[in-house]
C-alpha cells in the first residue's frame, strides 16, 4: 500500500494495476474533503508511474459511495459549495476522463450522489446484482453536480436521464445494464474481483494503443466526424511509429503473445 494523505482513501499497487479503494465505510464512503484529496492524489498517483497499465475504483464497506457528506455541505455557504465542485469533484472527473490508462469502477450496494459522476466518468463500470444507483439530488432539492448529469445524459440520452434524475428513485443493477450503464453484472460480492480480472486483461494490451482508443472516443462525443477522422488519422499516424506497432506485427507473423513496452 502506497501512503497516502489520509486513511479516507488507500492506494494498493497489484503488478500493472493501481486499486484506488474508498475508505469510509462507517461513512458508507460519503465524500468529504479528506477522500477528496486522497482520490486526487491517487489519480495522480496512478497516471504517473509508468508500471501502471489499469486503474480499479472500489468502495470499502457495504457500498461504492453515498456521494456528498451532508454534514459537511450544511456548514458551508452556498458560494463556497459552488467553488468547491469546480475546483475538487470536476478534478476529479476530469481526471479519470484524461487518465491515458483505462479505468474500471467495481461498484457494489449503492452508488448516488456525485460519485454517480465518478463511476460514470470511467470507462468500464461493473455492478454486482445488489447495486442500485440513485441520482437523490432532487429529493433535498438540488440539481446534479459535478458532471454527473453530463455524463448521464451522454450514456442514456436526455429523455432517460431526465427520467432518471427527476425521479429520486433507485434502479437496479440489472437495469444500468439494460440501459448502457453498466458493462456487466456480477454475482454479489464478485464486482472487484472481476474488475481487476478485466483489468489484468487490459494490462497486457498496448499502452499507446490503449491510450489512443480513450483519446478517439472522447473526441468524437465534442467533434463532427470529419473532426474526428482527422483526429484519428493524427493519432494513428503516432502508433504507426512506435516500437509496439512493430512487436505487434512481428508477434502476429510469429503467431506468440506480443510483449508490448509503451514505446
Amino acid at each position: 500500500m502506497t501512503d497516502m494523505p489520509n486513511d479516507s482513501v488507500q492506494y494498493y499497487k497489484k503488478r500493472a494495476i493501481a486499486h484506488i479503494l474508498l475508505n469510509r465505510p462507517d461513512r458508507y464512503n460519503s465524500v468529504n474533503h479528506d477522500l477528496t484529496v486522497g482520490f486526487i492524489q491517487g489519480l495522480h498517483n496512478a497516471k504517473w508511474d509508468d508500471e501502471i497499465k489499469a486503474v480499479v475504483i472500489s468502495g470499502e464497506g457495504p457500498g461504492f459511495s453515498a456521494g456528498a457528506d451532508l454534514k459537511g455541505i450544511v456548514s458551508q455557504t452556498a458560494a463556497e459549495i459552488e467553488d468547491y465542485i469546480v475546483m475538487y469533484y470536476a478534478t476529479i472527473v476530469k481526471k479519470i476522463i484524461h487518465m491515458d490508462k483505462p479505468v474500471i469502477a467495481a461498484i457494489h450496494g449503492a452508488v448516488s450522489g456525485v460519485s454517480l459522476a465518478f463511476a460514470l466518468a470511467c470507462d468500464l463500470r461493473i455492478m454486482d446484482e445488489k447495486t442500485v444507483l440513485r441520482y437523490p439530488f432532487i429529493n433535498i432539492a438540488l440539481g446534479p453536480d459535478g458532471g454527473a448529469g453530463w455524463l448521464l445524459q451522454r450514456l442514456v440520452g436526455y429523455s432517460r436521464a431526465f427520467e432518471i434524475i427527476t425521479s429520486g428513485e433507485k434502479y437496479s443493477a440489472s437495469y444500468c445494464y439494460q440501459i448502457g450503464l453498466c458493462n456487466k453484472v456480477v454475482p454479489e460480492g464478485e464486482a472487484l474481483s472481476s474488475a481487476m480480472t478485466w483489468a489484468e486483461n487490459l494490462a497486457e494490451k498496448a499502452p499507446m494503443a490503449m491510450a489512443i482508443t480513450k483519446r478517439d472516443l472522447r473526441h468524437a462525443s465534442i467533434s463532427t466526424l470529419e473532426e474526428n477522422t482527422i483526429f484519428e488519422a493524427r493519432e494513428q499516424k503516432a502508433a504507426l511509429e512506435s516500437q509496439d506497432f512493430s512487436e505487434g506485427v512481428s508477434a502476429f507473423m510469429d503467431k506468440r503473445k506480443p510483449i508490448f513496452t509503451g514505446k
